[in-house]
């Protein structure tokens, strides 16, 4: 089977839930059981691609897409009063109960994780095994870059985040991390849509800790209408992945997606959460 492989870059902070969480987060956001890494599972986005065909077939036949669902649920090709061309399009792609659908969908991994650094306002930070993954996941060639010391990182030509001390070190400062940058000449996974002058390659480790500490934690509460007072027990925390994240998944290849298009995944869209745009590498 072929696959395209495509680019999600965050807009707004994502909350792909995982459940309650055990810690001091009760929302926590979807991660990789062996690295810790954030993710969107392949059914979430599957989902969101099954519901907006369905309402663009819904608005053609001037139909509510519950309805349109409810056809797809129901519809069998056996069935001679079933033929539909627009339901047996979305059967064929999304499947229902009695036969799978012929769209692949994988799971989405981080490829850049945004940090706030002291010159360039934030840089895009990855790691080798992001990039070595990413070569193994999609066939892409990538060069294959080795950082041993979690004191170092590496940096394009042309960087912004770098900073030149008194003594003519090259520096690039992480939150709290001062690190010793190196030029890296390689050719990068995405550095087309995103520019050279942001990334950073830092320790396995290091990304690591940035992903699992750098999140967005946010409080919410419910305030009661005719108190205006917060409600006794309405206080809760909700993790999200922030802003500027990239991740990256693949499409089998009979589904194509329009380049640059902007789509909602994950809860709380209602307050503009989830907004992301989605790039053809």
């Amino acid at each position: 089977m072929n696959f395209k492989t495509y680019l999600m870059r965050v807009l707004t902070p994502l909350h792909v839930g995982a459940g309650t969480g055990l810690g001091y987060v009760d929302l926590p956001i979807y991660r990789e059981a062996h690295t810790d890494f954030p993710a969107i599972p392949a059914s979430t986005i599957k989902g969101v691609f099954r519901t907006e065909e369905i309402r663009k077939v819904s608005k053609k036949k001037g139909k509510e897409a519950k309805q349109v669902e409810e056809q797809l649920t129901k519809y069998d090709p056996k069935e001679q009063n079933a033929k539909d061309d627009d339901i047996q399009h979305l059967y064929e792609l999304f499947g229902n109960q009695k036969k799978e659908g012929s769209v692949v969908f994988t799971d989405a991994r981080v490829l850049y994780f945004p940090v706030k650094s002291l010159k360039g306002i934030f840089a895009y930070v990855t790691c080798p095994y992001v990039i070595r993954r990413f070569s193994e996941d999609t066939g892409e060639n990538t060069p294959d870059i080795d950082i041993s010391d979690r004191n170092m990182c590496k940096v394009l030509n042309g960087s912004s985040v770098v900073v030149k001390t008194n003594n003519k070190d090259n520096l690039v400062v992480l939150e709290e991390f001062a690190l010793k940058a190196e030029e890296e000449n390689s050719k990068l996974p995405g550095v087309k849509f995103l520019g050279k002058s942001r990334i950073v390659i830092v320790h396995d480790d290091l990304f690591t800790y940035f992903v699992k500490t750098y999140t967005e934690i946010q409080t919410h509460i419910k305030v009661g209408i005719e108190t205006g007072t917060v409600e006794e027990g309405a206080l809760w925390t909700e993790e999200y992945v922030p802003a500027e994240t990239i991740f990256y998944f693949k499409v089998s290849s009979d589904y194509s997606i329009d380049n640059h298009k902007k789509m909602q995944i994950g809860g709380n869209s209602s307050t503009g959460k989830g907004i992301v745009e989605v790039l053809e590498l």
